[in-house]
C-alpha cells in the first residue's frame, strides 16, 4: 500500500487493518481472562471445552515451554498465566472455533478456580517489607540512582528554593485499531498479521516459543492503526500463533474495547518530588529529585521508561549539581508499557512546573529564566555523558521569546486566563546497549522500481511518504519510478523498531548510506547494456539518458534495465549513535522543543479550556511537511488529554473505566487551533541533519498546558489531569470564588 493509497482509504472509511480480509475457513479466537487482579490458579480444565463441537483448539501456559516468558530488559511475562494471575484480564486460557458463538459457550465451559491474594494497589505501600509480593524477586522492578555535585552543599547557597510534588495519571493510547490479527499455519511454519513496531524481534520471539526456524515465521506489522507505543512491546501475538499452530487452520483474534482497556499497556503514573534552588541572579544551582513509578504487573518497559524519565528530569538546563533516585514498583494495577514520550513526558512536566515557579519566587520572567539556564550548545548530556552538540537550544529560545503576543480574550469576569511555556529536550533512539544500529535494502525491482526495503513499519504518522519524498530528492526519480516496501520480516534486513522518534532519521540515514553504491550498480548495468561509459549517462524520471544526446524519454527504461540485469540490490548496514557510560544507559542524540499554551478557567465551574497552543521543535526541515505537522497537532491533543481529562483509574486492583464513556479521551471540540512553527537550523556539521518528530511536541506541549493553569490560578497542579473540584478549591482557599 504506497501513502497516497492508504490515505485515501483513511479519509473514505475503507482503510482495512491487518485482522481485516481472513482467508476462507478462519476460526474466531477468544480469551478467557482473569476476573481478580491477584490470585494463585488452584484450577484449570478444558476438557469439556475442547470436547465441543466446533472448537478446533485450547490453549493455557500448559502448550507454552515452561521457561518462555516475554519483555525487554526483563523476562517476566507469560503469554498466558501460570500458576497465578497478577492483573485483572490477564489471558488465562484462549479457545480457537469456527463461529463467535462457538467460542464463546466454549469460553463457558472451562472450570477454573482462583484463590484471591493480597492485592497490591498503591506503588509506595508495594515497597514496604511485608507487601505481598508479586514476583519472587520482590516488588522493586527497577531503580535509578545518579548525582553530581554536592546538592546539599550547593542548596545553602540558594537565594530561593522550593518545593513541588507532581502525580500524573495513567494513560490509555486509545488507538481506534484494537490489539489482534491473524495467524496462517503452513505444513512447516506461520504467517502472522498483527500490528507490531518491530517484525524481527516479534519474529524470533514467535519461533522461540513455537520451537520453529525464524525462516518460518513471517511477520507482516504494517500498516498500524495507532499505536503510541500500545503495539510496542508484544501483545497478543504469542496466544494468535499458538492457537493456529495448535489448530492447524488461520485464527483471527482481536480483542474487544472493553478488554483492551483492561490488557493493554498504559502510560506509567508517576510520583515525582523535586527541589530545586537557584542564586540572586536565577541562576539554577541545585536539584534533588525523588521519583516513584507505578509499573504494574509486569516489567514490559518499565526499566527503560525509568531511565529515560530521570535523564529527562533535567529538561534542557543546567544544573550546577543534582541528585536524583527513581524507582519502580509492581503493583496489580494493569501493566505500564511504552507510551509516547516514554517517561520523559512526566518528568519534564514536572521540572517545567518547579522552574516556572522558582521563577516567580524570583521574581523573574519565566522566558528570561529559562534563557539564563539553558544548557551550553556544547556542555555534557544531563548525566555527564558525550552528546552531540545542541547550538539549536538557543534558537528555539529566540523562537519562543519571538512570538507574537497573545490578546488575552477572556469574555468576562466569570473566567481566568493564563499562559504557560516550556522548553525540553529528549534523547532521540534507544539509550546505550539498545538496538541502536540498522539495516535496509535498496533495490531495482523486476518491475523497474528503485525500492526502500526495511522492517520500519507505517503506524500513521506518515513513514511512507516520507520515505518516498527521501527517494525522490535522492535519485532524481519520478514519483511512478519509486517504491516503499516497509513493515514485514520479508525486507531481508532488521531496521530496528519503529519507535524512540527514530524512524526518520534511520530511513534517511540508511538511504544516504546507500545510495553511491546502489547507484553504481544501476550505472554500470546501464552502461553496459547501451555500451557507453558510465559518465556519458545521467539518471532522471522513467530511466538513464544519454547526456550529449538529450531526449524526452530515456534511452533505457528502468524496467528495461532489471529485465537485462535481474534485481539489482545493496544492501545497507548503518551503526548505532550511542555513548557508552559505566552504569548508567544514556542517550546521545537529543531533540528540542518549545511550546506556548494559553488555557481559559471557568470560575463557576473549575472548568479547563486550551485556547491555543504553540509548537516550536527542531527537528530541521521537515522532509514530509503535511506528516510533520500531523505528528505535532496529534501531540499537542494528547498533551490536553494527559493534562485535563484523561486517567484511568484503578480501586483496589480493578479497573474502573472499560470504554470511551468513562475514559475521557479530547474530542475535535476539546483541540484548539495548534500551530506549528518549525525550528529548521541545525548545525551544518551535524551528523544526523534531522530529528524525529514523534515525541517531542507532546513532551513540550503538556508542562506548557500545566503551566497556563499555574499562571492562571497563581497556583500549580499538583496532580494530573487537573479536576475541576482541585480548580475550585484552590479559588476557594484564595478568596476568588464568584
Amino acid at each position: 500500500m504506497n501513502a497516497v493509497t492508504g490515505l485515501e482509504e483513511k479519509l473514505r472509511g475503507t482503510f482495512r487493518y491487518l485482522a481485516e480480509g481472513q482467508p476462507e475457513g478462519t476460526l474466531h479466537g477468544a480469551l478467557l481472562t482473569s476476573p481478580l487482579a491477584h490470585a494463585t490458579i488452584r484450577r484449570l480444565d478444558v476438557s469439556a471445552a475442547r470436547s465441543l463441537n466446533g472448537v478446533h483448539a485450547v490453549v493455557t501456559a500448559a502448550d507454552v515451554p515452561s521457561d518462555f516468558l516475554m519483555g525487554t530488559a526483563i523476562l517476566d511475562r507469560p503469554p498466558l498465566a501460570r500458576a497465578k494471575v497478577r492483573f485483572q484480564g490477564e489471558p488465562i486460557a484462549a479457545v480457537a472455533a469456527e463461529t463467535k458463538a462457538i467460542a464463546d459457550a466454549a469460553l463457558a465451559l472451562i472450570a477454573f478456580e482462583l484463590e484471591p491474594l493480597p492485592i497490591v494497589s498503591a506503588p509506595r505501600d508495594a515497597l514496604d517489607e511485608g507487601a505481598a509480593k508479586l514476583h519472587d524477586s520482590g516488588n522493586l522492578c527497577s531503580d535509578f540512582i545518579y548525582s553530581r555535585g554536592d546538592a546539599r552543599a550547593d542548596f545553602e547557597d540558594c537565594a530561593h528554593v522550593i518545593d513541588h510534588t507532581l502525580t500524573t495519571p495513567r494513560q490509555v493510547p486509545a488507538a481506534m485499531e484494537l490489539e489482534g490479527g491473524i495467524c496462517i499455519p503452513s505444513p512447516t511454519g506461520i504467517e502472522l498479521r498483527a500490528a507490531t513496531h518491530s517484525p524481527f524481534y516479534t519474529r524470533s520471539l514467535i519461533a522461540s516459543m513455537l520451537g520453529l526456524p525464524d525462516k518460518e515465521v513471517r511477520v507482516i506489522g504494517s500498516p498500524i492503526g495507532g499505536s503510541y507505543g500500545g503495539k510496542e512491546e508484544i501483545h497478543i501475538q504469542p496466544v494468535l500463533a499458538l492457537l493456529a499452530w495448535t489448530a492447524r487452520r488461520p485464527v483471527r483474534l482481536v480483542l474487544e474495547r472493553s478488554q483492551s482497556m483492561a490488557f493493554a499497556t498504559t502510560r506509567h503514573p508517576f510520583e515525582i518530588a523535586l527541589k530545586i534552588g537557584c542564586d540572586r541572579a536565577g541562576r539554577l544551582l541545585a536539584l534533588t529529585a525523588d521519583v516513584l513509578v507505578d509499573n504494574g504487573a509486569y516489567a514490559s518497559f518499565g526499566p527503560e521508561v525509568l531511565d529515560t524519565g530521570m535523564e529527562c528530569i533535567q529538561s534542557a538546563y543546567a544544573f550546577k549539581s543534582v541528585s536524583l533516585r527513581g524507582r519502580l514498583a509492581y503493583t496489580n494495577n494493569g501493566v505500564g508499557g511504552a507510551f509516547r514520550g516514554f517517561g520523559a513526558l512526566q518528568t519534564l512536566t514536572a521540572i517545567e512546573l518547579a522552574v516556572d515557579i522558582l521563577a516567580r519566587k524570583a521574581s523573574i520572567d519565566p522566558l528570561a529564566f529559562r534563557r539564563i539556564n539553558l544548557a551550553g550548545a556544547n556542555d555534557p548530556g544531563p548525566l555527564g555523558q558525550a552528546i552531540i552538540p545542541q547550538p539549536e537550544l538557543s534558537k528555539v529560545a529566540d523562537a519562543l521569546s519571538a512570538l507574537p503576543v497573545w490578546r488575552d480574550e477572556t469574555p468576562s469576569q466569570r473566567y481566568l486566563s493564563g499562559t504557560g511555556y516550556a522548553l525540553v529536550r529528549k534523547g532521540e533512539g534507544f539509550a546505550g546497549g539498545g538496538p541502536n544500529g540498522a539495516s535496509g535494502v535498496l533495490a531495482l525491482t523486476l518491475d523497474g522500481q528503485v525500492t526502500f526495503q526495511s522492517s520500519l513499519v507505517e503506524m500513521g504518522q506518515g513513514l511512507e511518504s516520507t520515505v518516498r519524498n527521501i527517494l525522490l530528492a535522492s535519485f532524481d526519480l519520478g514519483d511512478a519510478d519509486i517504491c516503499c516496501a516497509t513493515g514485514s520480516s520479508d525486507a531481508g534486513a532488521d531496521s530496528g523498531p519503529t519507535s524512540a522518534s527514530r524512524g526518520t532519521q534511520i530511513a534517511l540515514r540508511l538511504i544516504r548510506a546507500g545510495k553511491m553504491p546502489f547507484l553504481e550498480k544501476l550505472y554500470v548495468g546501464a552502461a553496459e547494456i547501451l555500451q557507453v561509459p558510465m559518465d556519458a549517462l545521467r539518471l532522471g524520471p522513467g530511466g538513464f539518458y544519454q547526456r550529449m544526446a538529450p531526449q524526452n524519454k530515456p534511452d533505457l527504461s528502468l524496467s528495461d534495465l532489471a529485465a537485462s540485469a535481474g534485481e539489482i540490490v545493496t544492501r545497507i548496514d548503518i551503526p548505532g549513535i550511542e555513548t557508552t557510560q559505566a552504569g548508567v544507559k544514556v542517550h546521545t542524540l537529543f531533540t528540542a522543543c518549545a511550546a506556548r499554551a494559553g488555557v481559559r478557567i471557568d470560575r463557576w465551574t473549575g472548568q479547563v479550556v486550551c485556547t491555543g497552543l504553540d509548537l516550536l521543535p527542531a527537528c530541521g526541515p521537515p522532509i514530509s511537511p503535511l506528516a510533520f505537522h500531523g505528528q505535532m497537532t496529534g501531540a499537542g491533543a494528547q498533551a490536553l488529554g494527559f493534562c485535563l481529562t484523561e486517567h484511568q483509574p484503578y480501586e483496589e486492583g480493578t479497573v474502573m473505566a472499560r470504554n470511551f464513556d468513562s475514559y475521557f479521551i479530547p474530542t475535535i471540540a476539546d483541540v484548539p487551533d495548534i500551530n506549528v512553527h518549525p525550528v529548521t537550523w541545525l548545525a551544518p556539521d551535524d551528523p544526523v541533519g534531522i530529528r524525529g518528530a514523534g515525541e517531542i511536541g507532546l513532551n513540550a506541549a503538556a508542562p506548557a498546558i500545566a503551566n497556563a493553569v499555574a499562571s492562571a490560578l497563581d497556583a500549580a497542579p499538583t496532580h494530573l489531569p487537573v479536576r475541576p473540584e482541585w480548580v475550585l478549591g484552590v479559588l476557594a482557599r484564595q478568596g476568588r470564588t464568584p
